[in-house]
């Protein structure tokens, strides 16, 4: 059987997609190979595979889904925009391979109302393993995590540098480089990916405004705090299940240094129940979660069917009463004016 995990492939704009790929690529053999998540459908091989199929959907979708042969294991999925649910082929697969493991509630709710079973799994990157002894000495450098998208403001960093009494050394989740192969990126982001990784290792402190800097720092035991514009963005909400987000707002009124937060009982048990579905699906060669053996996975499963009838049901109901129906018709049906 071969064995692929996905990264963002050609539309790069975030290394932390090749964070959730390494995320993936620690479960599976030394053979595994990257794809393109944008080109699954382009996979040629026919050989029997397993693709842990975590992350980010999707900017594009005209080469999804892969081709039959190879068995999608959809965890800690993230759905940006549900037109994607609306395309019969992929709303065929989605429900053929469900139930789906969510990254956040919102990405659940979306799937139920579609009819597709799904549940919350959290994120895979908080299975991340410390690539260095974790510093907790609080002697160290004190880093600033940003990209492109969320870039902390100087203020912002000025009035950290104040609380802290320590200058922070800024780095990016954006690409270096991306005009290249996919395997040849795939090798280098996911060498600089790791490099970062120890660095975070060895920091006195991170502080973030990435999710996916953020929650494999978790994983890693790590120092970390995440600031961000806006921390009721609901694309945080596995972040907030574990710690507690700041806004910028927050950061500028501070009289003193804030508190890291860590619920880590139930990042724990996230940690567990992600590898015991993932390490069971890899070592099957198929998703677990659709013929689980476990009494817990098969309420978890049974669960997720019964709450797609129920809210798939509550979402048409509202349809035809009218309630919110541009809204819903949009998100649910597929109806764009």
């Amino acid at each position: 059987m071969k064995y692929y995990y996905q990264i963002e492939g050609y539309v790069r704009n975030n290394i932390g997609d090749t964070l959730q790929g390494l995320a993936a690529k620690a479960f599976l053999p030394n053979e595994a190979e990257a794809v393109d998540r944008e080109a699954l459908s382009e996979i040629d091989d026919k050989s029997p595979a397993l693709l842990l199929a975590n992350g980010w959907y999707m900017h594009r979708w005209d080469k999804f889904p892969p081709p039959a042969n190879v068995k999608p294991v959809y965890i800690s999925v993230h759905v940006a925009r549900t037109q994607i649910l609306a395309e019969k082929p992929i709303f065929e697969h989605f429900k053929k391979n469900a139930p789906i493991g969510c990254r956040d509630r919102k990405t659940q709710i979306y799937f139920l109302g579609w009819g597709i079973p799904a549940y919350y799994s959290s994120c895979l990157t908080i299975t991340t393993q410390p690539r260095a002894e974790v510093n907790h000495s609080g002697v160290g450098e004190y880093l600033l995590v940003d990209n492109v998208d969320h870039i902390v403001p100087n203020e912002v960093q000025a009035k950290l540098e104040e609380l802290y009494g320590h200058k922070f050394t800024r780095i990016s989740h954006d690409p270096l480089e991306s005009d290249m192969p996919l395997q040849e990126y795939a090798h280098s982001t996911e060498e600089r990916m790791n490099a970062l990784l120890k660095r975070y290792c060895e920091a006195a402190l991170i502080i973030t405004t990435k999710i996916h800097c953020a929650l494999p720092c978790l994983g890693m035991g790590a120092n970390v705090l995440l600031i961000h514009p806006d921390p009721s963005d609901y694309r945080l909400d596995t972040v907030k299940k574990y710690m507690k987000i700041y806004s910028y707002e927050d950061v500028m009124a501070m009289k003193s240094t804030p508190k890291v937060t860590l619920n880590s009982k139930r990042l724990s048990k996230y940690q567990k129940f992600l590898k015991s579905i993932v390490n069971s699906s890899v070592e099957k060669g198929y998703n677990i979660m659709q013929k689980p053996v476990s009494m817990k996975l098969k309420y978890i499963k049974f669960k997720s069917l019964v709450m797609a009838k129920i809210v798939r049901f509550g979402v048409t109901v509202l349809f035809k009463l009218g309630i919110k129906k541009d809204e819903i018709g949009r998100v649910f049906f597929g109806i764009w004016k």
